[in-house]
């Protein structure tokens, strides 16, 4: 099973835990707010498919050159937006984090059904950031009102800020879908964190964080 994960960058880089899909219950993670500002936040988005950066670019509704910049690719030029990313890749994709009702737990963007679309393949278009359940649930998707081609679509995307410091460091905080079989102390060492920090942020069991993923 896939389990859901953010990170944290600092100008640090940092990341946070969450679970999508999990053997383990972890506790429910809500971050409160007191204002409808908004801060930064990333994504770590696992392209399913080979892409133009445009065309990834469109799909979050964010410009390429934040993407680049994002990624640490400078000097940015118009002619990089039709740059292809290969399949498999992780691109961090720089978002805006609201707060909503005095929470602070998802963004939300915007999808166009296309003809042949499932929820399942929508899901997979977004990197499983967001289930084909979320999906169902948030755009009440059932029997009576099924997917419609053409059709406008709410996808909620995880997002959490923490006020941007983690040990009085300024932070930007990344979601991270935990692939099966991944082992967390790898993933800590890939994106400069420890499996303490995974453990304090996340509030998960330091057991679960020593065995694979499945």
């Amino acid at each position: 099973m896939r389990n859901f994960l953010q990170l944290f960058s600092s100008v640090l880089f940092g990341l946070l835990l969450f679970s999508i899909f999990c053997l383990v219950q972890t506790k429910s993670f809500i971050e409160p707010c007191s204002s409808s500002d908004s801060c930064p936040a990333l994504l770590s988005y696992l392209l399913p498919w080979d892409s133009k950066l445009s065309e990834i670019a469109s799909r979050f509704h964010v410009n390429v050159s934040d993407i680049l910049a994002a990624n640490s690719v400078f000097p940015i030029v118009s002619s990089q937006d039709n740059q292809i990313i290969w399949a498999n890749s992780l691109v961090k994709i720089p978002i805006s984090c609201s707060c909503a009702e005095g929470i602070r737990r998802y963004m939300v963007n915007y999808y166009i059904v296309q003809p042949a679309d499932t929820l399942e393949s929508i899901s997979q278009g977004y990197g499983g950031l967001v289930s084909a359940e979320q999906i169902m649930s948030v755009n009440s998707i059932n029997a009576t009102n099924p997917l419609t081609n053409g059709g406008s679509l709410v996808i909620p995307l995880p997002c959490t800020c923490l006020n941007n410091v983690n040990n009085g460091q300024t932070t930007v905080y990344m979601s991270y879908v935990v692939q099966a079989g991944e082992l967390f102390n790898r993933i800590a060492s890939a994106f400069g964190t420890t499996i303490n920090e995974l453990e304090n942020i996340n509030g998960l069991p330091e057991a679960w964080l020593t065995q694979e993923t499945y």
